[in-house]
């Protein structure tokens, strides 16, 4: 299998998207400045450690996913996919119990959630399996089945961990980007009766927790000091910002402890509280940006591979901006999505730095491919 070779340094730089550097970058600085206003009442300094992962993400994986002719994936995308399922079915028997959950692999210096990688890898092997058929298409369900099968085999082993969030993030993902290729309005429907038959059993093959939160988010005032606790406290703290907030290292719900893991899930109510509706709206604004710039990015790609590598990471920023929004201000259950760029963790930051380095390295190849 023959890798496509680089380009040269200065034709790479040349290219260089600074468009989506500054717009990252702004995210990150945003998301930094959040946990040094929390760092009071954290257990350690996790803005030090946010800014070493967020380092060690730029350096091990931005540089070389930009660098790397991102056509290689397609070459390796059977393999990408197939390390991706083994990850999976390592941390079930040898992973990390945390809360009940096996969610991570413990590497030394830090826990690894495979699932988190595995999403990238279902974005790769998608757009590999598309991009292999001759041309985009109204697909009908028959065509479709080898995708519901890629999607659907990591999303049981993440369910099993158990990680329903992200499991469902995988199918969402997937979903848009079969839909940006086309999708028979037959077919779609077909997909929504099989969903809405299936309801009843997944209720039934739910782990308790998760039902309780299904509960809790559809009668919210029947549990006001159970598991309601952090979605009340969380809404209490975005409203509480008001227009312009309450001031940096002043949001009160947080500091005083009624909104737990304000540095993960819940990154958002301290920053609202702290910044208002002003500073909700410049984050949401930069990703609604890079949202833009990321599809500007696709609709530019040089081949159908490109372009659906972009459509992907662009659908997981999406997903998860929106999800875990809707978790803050209470518009949906608490699935345990972080912000992107915004919610501290090793393997979400890495996850991340990792979908910037696969859409910069489609930025700049579209120049690069222009020329040849």
């Amino acid at each position: 299998m023959k890798l496509i070779a680089p380009r040269p340094i200065k034709t790479f730089f040349a290219s260089f998207d600074w468009v989506l550097f500054f717009l990252v970058l702004a995210i990150i600085a945003i998301g930094i400045f959040n946990l040094t206003s929390i760092a009071n009442i954290l257990p350690k300094p996790l803005h030090n450690m946010q800014i070493l992962w967020f380092t060690l993400g730029f350096i091990f994986f931005v540089i070389p996913c930009a660098s790397i002719d991102y056509r290689n994936y397609a070459r390796f995308g059977n393999i990408i996919y197939g390390v991706g399922l083994a990850m999976l079915v390592i941390v079930l028997f040898f992973g990390t119990d945390y809360n009940g959950s096996k969610r991570w692999i413990n590497l030394g210096l830090f826990h690894m959630q495979p699932s988190e990688l595995m999403k990238i890898a279902v974005v790769i092997f998608i757009a590999k399996l598309l991009s292999e058929r001759e041309h985009r298409q109204n697909y009908n369900l028959k065509a479709l089945l080898p995708i519901f099968a890629s999607v659907l085999l990591p999303m049981f082993l993440i369910f099993m961990e158990p990680d329903l969030g992200t499991a469902l993030l995988i199918a969402l993902i997937a979903g848009v980007m079969v839909l940006f290729e086309g999708v028979k309005k037959k077919t779609i429907a077909v997909i929504v009766a099989i969903l809405i038959a299936c309801a009843p059993l997944a209720w039934f093959v739910m782990h308790d927790y998760q039902r309780s939160r299904v509960l809790t988010f559809l009668q919210i005032e029947d549990d006001p000091y159970g598991s309601d606790w952090q979605v009340k406290n969380s809404v209490i703290a975005v409203g509480a910002g008001g227009l312009t907030g309450r001031g940096y290292g002043q949001s009160t719900q947080v500091q005083k402890g009624f909104v737990p893991e304000p540095e993960n899930d819940f990154a958002l109510a301290n920053w609202a509280e702290e910044y208002g509706f002003i500073g909700v709206l410049v984050l949401m604004t930069l990703y609604f940006l890079l949202l833009l710039w990321a599809l500007h990015i696709a609709a530019s790609a040089r081949d159908r591979f490109g372009m659906l590598l972009a459509v992907g990471i662009a659908a997981i920023f999406y997903w998860q901006v929106l999800v875990n929004t809707a978790m803050v201000v209470r518009w949906a259950p608490v699935v345990g999505i972080t912000l992107p760029l915004i919610s501290y963790g090793g393997s979400s930051v890495l996850c991340m730095m990792i979908c910037v380095g696969i859409l910069m390295n489609v930025s700049i190849r579209r120049h690069m491919l222009a020329k040849e």
